[in-house]
């Protein structure tokens, strides 16, 4: 199950186009609140193959979906976008605190609240102040869990010379929510455009076997593919009956695949970890002394990088999805073959040219 809020879109509408930009899922439905001016925006995306909304609500400050459990359990999902003015806070919390009388005892609810519950979640400390007090306030009369975020301090950057970081978002939720999604914990991604960091729920850990080899869309994106593959068709021959000899010239041509991947394009998901791991410990850096001119260079080489690898991580998983893959992937798969017999076409008619001269 995966659903996607997005906070401060600064935008009017909401358009299909654009929301495949962001989810290349095919199934997808989403609610949104419209920007005013450049400022503001939410939309709530889920897929609908794996995501049941049973209804929605849309205020002023949050978008609320109830889904149906795969468990026959109902539970709501509120994504929200606090203002940044005090008055317009006070009807924030109105608002929230009329969901949680209607949403019932399943509620998650997570977003940018534009506001800290304590003065440690701000890097540069400061007193408390009134909209503080009616956070803590709003968490305790609706019994709201607040779980720790458990790789990070901090979620947003002020980007500035005199760097300030704070805590403006999180994921709360009740103790009937939390019965049903026991092992649900908050984590904070890296950085890469945006002055916040996006931060997941998690509720599912899955851990897969070893996968199958396939091929990977991501491998067409270089321009030596195709004339390696060409070669590496025509390097080994094998003697047998033509199955036999189409078999061992698969299992040859995967080998040396896996080889040439690994070395052009690295281990993806490794890499990925590593410039996140680099753009993390800048973060802090910047957070307990700042960074110098060189390392803020080296940050941004890194989200630049980190942006070629997600490109490439997004083709392959696109690629995976369950419901893209019979389009896709076996398409890939047949490209596969058919470079294989047209070289086994060709082999052969070179042969035949040589016996009849």
């Amino acid at each position: 199950m995966r659903i996607v809020t997005w906070n401060e879109t600064k935008m009017a509408e909401i358009e299909r186009r654009l929301v495949s930009s962001i989810w290349g899922a095919r199934f997808k439905e989403w609610v949104s609140i419209p920007a005013i001016g450049r400022s503001g925006g939410l939309v709530v995306i889920w897929n609908t193959r794996s995501v049941s909304v049973l209804e929605s609500l849309v205020g002023l400050f949050s978008v609320s979906i109830k889904i149906k459990g795969m468990n026959g359990i109902d539970w709501w999902l509120t994504g929200v976008y606090g203002p940044n003015g005090y008055r317009e806070r006070v009807s924030f919390w109105e608002e929230l605190a009329s969901l949680y009388g209607l949403c019932g005892p399943r509620w998650c609810i997570g977003g940018d609240f534009n506001v800290v519950r304590f003065v440690a979640e701000k890097s540069n400390g400061g007193r408390q102040t009134r909209s503080m007090l009616d956070f803590n306030n709003f968490i305790r009369e609706t019994n709201l869990c607040d779980p720790a975020l458990q790789n990070a301090e901090f979620t947003w950057s002020n980007n500035r010379e005199i760097v300030i970081w704070c805590r403006l978002d999180r994921f709360l939720f009740s103790t009937g929510w939390e019965d049903v999604f026991s092992d649900a914990r908050q984590l904070a991604l890296t950085r890469v455009t945006s002055d916040h960091c996006p931060v997941l729920l998690d509720t599912n850990i899955v851990k897969w076997g070893p996968a199958p080899f396939r091929f990977e869309n991501m491998w067409l994106e270089h321009p030596s593919f195709k004339e390696n593959f060409k070669i590496w068709r025509e390097e080994e021959s094998f003697q047998g009956w033509e199955g036999f000899k189409f078999m061992r010239k698969l299992r040859s041509l995967k080998q040396k695949i896996k080889v040439w991947s690994k070395e052009v394009f690295g281990e993806v998901g490794s890499e990925k970890k590593e410039v996140e791991n680099l753009i993390k410990q800048l973060d802090t850096t910047e957070i307990r002394q700042g960074l110098n001119d060189n390392e803020r260079s080296q940050r941004e080489a890194a989200r630049v990088r980190l942006d070629q690898i997600v490109f490439l991580d997004e083709i392959r998983w696109r690629q995976r999805a369950k419901f893209d893959w019979a389009k896709v992937g076996d398409s890939n798969t047949s490209f596969f073959i058919e470079l294989l017999m047209e070289g086994e076409k060709e082999a052969s008619y070179r042969n035949w040219k040589w016996a009849v001269a």
